[in-house]
Parts: C-alpha cells; structure tokens; sequence
C-alpha cells in the first residue's frame, strides 16, 4: 500500500500531467487558428439572441446552452492536442528503451545463477513479473533497467562479476527495487512526453505565420513575430521545457535514493555502503549536479546511512511540487469550464481542477511529509521553511503556466486574487496535514504501514488540499467580483454559503474524526521499530527520544481529555450567552436568529482553536484539529434543537446548522494555521493549562457572542 502512494510516483504523474496539458493549451491555439471564426460567429448569435428580459439566472442558462456546442468542440480540439502528446509519449515507451539497449551493445543472457538470485530478490520485494537479467557490452560501466511494459531486463557491466558477492548482490537489489517501486515505465513515459511535447508546441507558431501569409500573401515573419503574443507564448514554452527537465532530473536523483532504502530494507547496509565508498570522487559543477540523474556518492552514502528513516522533503521537492500542481490545477479548471459548458456538469468544473491538484499535493508532499514525521516519531522540527517554499511556488506556477499566455495584464477569471488566496490556503493545509501527523504519531492512532493507515492518511491529506484548493477558489472567484473591500462578504461566500460548503464540513469533519481517533486511542505504535540502543516502548507508552523522558502511561489520555473539555467548555460558553441574550430582531427576523446561531456555533471553535494555540503554540494545532470542530457541533446540537419543533423540515435544518459552522470554521483553520506555523510550541503544566484554559476560553466565548450580538447586520445579514 506504500508503495501505491509513493511521492516519488505521485511527482511522475503531475510531471506527465503538467505537459500533457501544455499539449491541450496548444492544441486550443490551432483551434483559434482554424475554427476560431466559426466559433467567434457562434458566440455573436448567442448573445444577440439570449433574451435580455428574464433574469439573470435564464440569461445564463440560455447562453451557456446555446454555446455549448462550440464550447464542447474547443475542449475536443484542446484533448486531442493532449492526445497527441500522449500518443507520442507511448510510442516513445518502446522507441527510447529499445535505443539505450542497444547502445548498450550486444547483450548476453546472464547464467541460470543470476537469473535464480533475481527472481528470489523480485520475490522478496513482491515482484509479479521477474524482470530478466543480461550481461552489456564491454564498455558499458553503468548499470541501468529498461524495457517495454510487461520485459523489463536489467542489464548489467560485465566489471560486476568481478565485484565481491556482497557489492554484486548490492548492484542487483538495487536494480530490482527500481522494477518494485514501479516506476521504470514512468520514467520513460515521462522522457517519451517530454521529447513530444517541443514539435507540437511549435505547431501552433507555424499556423499562425502561416494565417498571416495566407490572408496578406507577404512575408509573414515581421507582422507576425513583433506581435507579443507570439514572444509571450515562446518564452512561456521554453520555460515549461526547462523547469520540466529539471524537475524530471531532480525525480530521477530522488528516484535513486528510494530505490538505495528499498533493496537494504531489513538487511545490513555494508556490501551497498562499501560499493558506493569505493567509487572515485568526482567535482560536479552546479549545472552538472542540475543536469545529473544518479545523485552524488556522498549524498546517497548520507541517505543511506540513516536507512531506517524515509526521505524529508526538501525545499526542492516543496518547489516542484507546488509549481506543478498550481498548473495542473488552473489547466484543468479551464478545460473543465470549458467542456462542462451546457452540460449539468458545468458547477464542478472548479471542483474538477482542485480535485486532480489536491490529490496529487496529498501524495506528493502530504504523504512524504508524514513518513518523515512518524520516522522521526513527531520529534522533527515543523518545516517552516518548506511550507514557505510550498506556498511561494504554488503562486509561481500561476503566474508562468502556458494557459496565461496573452492574458498576464489581467489574471484569469478569478483575476490576481486567485495568486493570493489560494497559496495562502494551500500554506494552511500544509501546516494542518503537518499537525495532524505529529499528532499521529506522538498519540499513535495506528500501525505504521498498515493498510488503512496509509489509505486514512491520504484521505486526510486529500481533504484538507481539495478543500483548500476549492475555498481558494470561491474566494478569489468573490474577491474578483466584490473587490478587496467586502471581506466579511467574501468569508461568509467562501464560508458558510458556499456552494461547495457540504463537502468542505464532510472533509473537516473526517480530518477530525481521524484526529480524535489519534488522541484518544494510544495503545498501536506506528512509528518503526526501535532503533539499535534505545530501549522498546511499553505499550500505550510513546517511545523515548534521547534525552527525553518517556510519558507515563495515562498521561496522553489525561492531554486528550483536557483538549475535550477545552471544546465542551466553548460549547457550553457559546450556548448559554446566546440563550440569555435575544436580539430584537431575532425575535421577528428569522433568518437573523439563524446566522446568529449559526455565528454562535462557529464562535466556539474559533475560541477553542484561539486558546489552543495561546496555551501551546503550534504544538496546538494537533489538538485543535479535533476540539475545534467538536466545540462547533456541540454549540450547533442544542441551538437546534431549541427551535427543533417549529422547523417544518427538521433534518434538513440540523443539516445546515452542522454544514454552515463547519465549512466556516474549515475557513479559519486554515488561514490562522499560517501564523499559528510561525509560533514556538510549548506546554505548561497540566493542572495550570485546564484551569487556566477553561477560564479563558469561558471568557473569550462569551465576549465573542456578546461581540457578535452588537456586531449589528454587518456580519449577521449577508447583503
């Protein structure tokens, strides 16, 4: 199950992703080129005949289904542009391997001896097919795997039967573990796009020169090229090409470092440690260190010799992953708006793109930062530094994508919001999904590698990036529209009446649960064995790090149990005020007494959250996760249930007083979770932070609804 939800796999497809769509933007140019008349009379027709005396909501309609034909076509043409890529890509899956054999010389079939020893290696790593085992040319001194789908061989320098058995065994284990990790198939699709992509981007330059010859029937260069659009479209190119060999390298050097951990996991390190040592030292510019694909000896003998934690992210990673999703996101927003156009699918097009950049996000960086953390058993630093990176290349990515292309003055839909809003988002759920693994792991909610606990920790990870992702959007969508000034509009839109406000609740509410399911079952370990020298952990006892105490047995629960009363606490505090004070308007208004106990549940949370973070720092964050959203539900419950017997539809109320203040307070979390990274994390002593926390967060509830009660209809009646 690890190894469905590699990093490195995950990087691969957004890479393969990212170019495929470049693909789609150019093939949307030659559609302008060649269709764009008949599309652009399409789109007059239908303004001029949508009727003007209906509302808004018909105008709408009316338009998008009379131009849903031509829309739908641009987003066929824009596919088969992919398509195209694609096609190419896979013809390559069997051209470029089958060049690197043979540059490899002739081959030999290895003995029956090798061949055994690699099918019992492929056995250990869960290997279905055996990949077959030859012997190179005389100059061949690099070892490498290769081959079309379903025959992969791992060809080998004939300077290996030399070697000791040990540093023998090590070459070939490591060879192996690269057919295990499943990735050599990715590898070439990713070199096999990459080699498409360049000629059918300059497909699009050549109709437009070609246009321009045949409507003037003069030398198109001058009027063409000192056109911006054209130089815009060229540099745009050129820098995707660029940043998408160097990441493709940078996946190859990561690549090799998984593949060195998976062939010694569970076996001594020495005949690998021994063979890399033995390699001559070599000087490598920083171009050349750019330009690699196998990272530098002493970097992969670093990351070996702490074989028992998995790889960090490093800044790197946090870069690549960000400015790649940030395209991936906004491309397939804007085929999906464009395909889904007169369709019934056409209000999940923004759904569409932050689904496909969530998910990767989640796998990408998500998971590689949780195996980092439950390694480390939740004593690594919080990493503040890759969240900034994360946060600054998701707004690079927005700005240098393809799809922006003669539209730079003025954004896109969203218009320059959308930069703002969603890294900052994106920023936040980095911050939470690191939260809630140091919450994880220090209160152990399940085994490490354990089939559920990967599929539960990509859950997570899914559900925070998707839903920071698709708020991002709303409220950069409403920024746009409303301008800067009506904040309290755009978080209430972005909040509390969004349209996709049920499936923010559901996320924060299963990220909670999975939160409360850490903190209140300590008894399964699900960091890695103890390491040599450090005693095992009792059970329901969190293992000791050097020079750190172990916790006592008990003392975890009696944490958990103050966070819970912490929540309860907000709940009961929020209730009361609101039940002893009645606005008059609420007495004859009521949607105002709606919002403000709607108001009043998302009041508890945020207090909890706010006393959380005042007591404890970021180390806060964890326990928030769970009694925020606990505090929000338990205020909503009895302010329902005040009114339950005059609702006509009950059911359908308490769905609303549970989805409203949960989709609000996801908002808060996730912004307040970017200064909250920036906080030291510290206790206090535990009798001292109930009493002191209960008071506090007493008080500060109450001031919160009493604020709120005088907040008038600013805030209470969405205008």
């Amino acid at each position: 199950m690890s190894g469905l939800f590699s990093p490195t796999r995950a990087r691969y497809l957004l890479l393969v992703a990212v170019l495929l769509l470049a693909g789609a933007f150019a093939g949307q140019i030659m559609h302008n080129v060649l269709l764009g008349s008949s599309w652009g009379a399409a789109m007059s027709r239908c303004l001029g005949e949508a009727p003007t005396a209906g509302t808004p909501a018909e105008f709408s309609d009316y338009l998008q289904n009379c131009t849903g034909p031509a829309e739908q076509r641009r987003a066929l043409v824009s596919l088969a542009g992919a398509s195209v890529v694609m096609a190419l890509g896979v013809a390559c899956l069997w051209v470029l391997p089958l060049r690197l054999l043979r540059r490899a010389g002739p081959m030999s079939v290895a003995s029956a001896q090798w061949q055994e020893h690699a099918a019992s290696v492929a056995a250990e790593m869960r290997v279905k097919r055996v990949p077959e085992v030859m012997w190179g040319s005389a100059w061949l001194n690099q070892p490498f795997t290769a081959g079309r789908p379903g025959r992969i061989r791992i060809v080998l320098p004939l300077g290996v039967r030399a070697l000791p058995p040990a540093q023998a065994d090590a070459i070939l284990r490591h060879e192996v573990a690269h057919v295990a990790a499943g990735d050599v198939t990715l590898v070439w699709l990713t070199r096999g796009v990459w080699w498409a992509l360049p000629p059918l981007l300059l497909v699009p330059a050549a109709g437009i020169v070609l246009q321009v010859w045949l409507q003037t029937r003069r030398n198109p260069l001058v009027p063409t090229f000192s056109h911006g659009f054209l130089w815009e479209y060229a540099l745009r190119a050129g820098l995707l090409l660029a940043v998408a060999a160097l990441v493709s390298q940078l996946v190859l050097r990561s690549r090799e470092h998984e593949a060195d951990l998976r062939s010694v996991r569970g076996r001594p390190t020495a005949g690998l440690e021994a063979l890399l040592a033995g390699q001559p030292p070599r000087t490598r510019t920083w171009l050349q260190r750019g330009l690699a694909n196998h990272p530098a000896t002493e970097s992969r003998l670093a990351v070996l010799r702490r074989a028992h934690l998995p790889l960090r992210v490093s800044l790197l990673d946090a870069a690549v992953i960000g400015l790649l999703s940030a395209m991936a996101m906004d491309a397939v927003t804007n085929m999906a708006e464009t395909g889904f156009t007169g369709t019934p699918l056409i209000p999940y097009a923004r759904l569409t793109g932050a689904l496909v950049a969530g998910s990767l996000l989640a796998v990408g960086w998500g998971v590689a930062v949780w195996r980092g953390i439950l390694a480390d058993r939740a004593a690594a630093p919080l990493p503040r530094l890759a969240l900034l990176v994360l946060g600054i290349s998701m707004a690079a990515g927005l700005l240098v994508q393809l799809e922006r292309t003669g539209t730079a003055a003025r954004g896109s839909l969203f218009g320059w919001s959308l930069v703002g809003t969603v890294p900052l988002l994106t920023l936040g759920a980095g911050t939470l999904s690191v939260a809630l693994a140091r919450l994880w792991g220090w209160r152990r909610g399940g085994p490490h590698g354990s089939s559920w606990g990967w599929v539960a920790a990509v859950g997570a990870n899914v559900a925070l990036f998707v839903g920071a992702l698709r708020i991002g959007q709303d409220g950069a969508l409403f920024f746009a529209a409303l301008g800067w000034s009506h904040v309290i509009d755009v978080i209430e839109l972005s909040g509390l009446y969004s349209v996709s406000a049920a499936s923010t609740a559901l996320g924060l509410g299963g990220v909670a649960l999975l939160a409360l399911r850490s903190a209140l079952r300590p008894d399964h370990a699900i960091g890695p064995p103890a390491l040599p020298g450090q005693m095992p952990s009792l059970p329901g006892q969190m293992p000791a790090l050097p020079g750190q105490m172990p916790a006592l047995p008990g003392q975890e629960q009696r944490i958990n149990l103050y966070a819970v009363t912490l929540g309860g606490v907000a709940a009961a505090a929020a209730v009361a005020t609101r039940w002893a004070v009645e606005p008059p308007l609420a007495r004859h208004n009521a949607v105002y007494s709606t919002q403000f106990d709607w108001w009043t549940a998302v009041c508890a949370g945020l207090v909890c959250l706010v006393v959380l973070l005042t007591l404890h720092g970021a180390g806060g964050l964890g326990d928030a996760l769970y009694a925020a959203p606990l505090a929000t539900i338990l205020a909503a419950g009895p302010l329902w249930a005040r009114h339950a017997t005059s609702w006509h539809h009950p059911w359908g109320a308490a769905e609303h007083y549970a989805i409203g203040p949960l989709a609000q307070l996801a908002l808060f979390l996730l912004v307040l979770a970017v200064p909250a990274a920036l906080l030291p994390a510290y206790r206090i002593r535990q009798r001292r932070a109930t009493l002191l926390g209960a008071l506090l967060t007493a008080a500060l509830t109450t001031a919160a609804v009493l604020a709120l009660l005088h907040s008038g209809t600013g805030l209470l009646e969405l205008t």
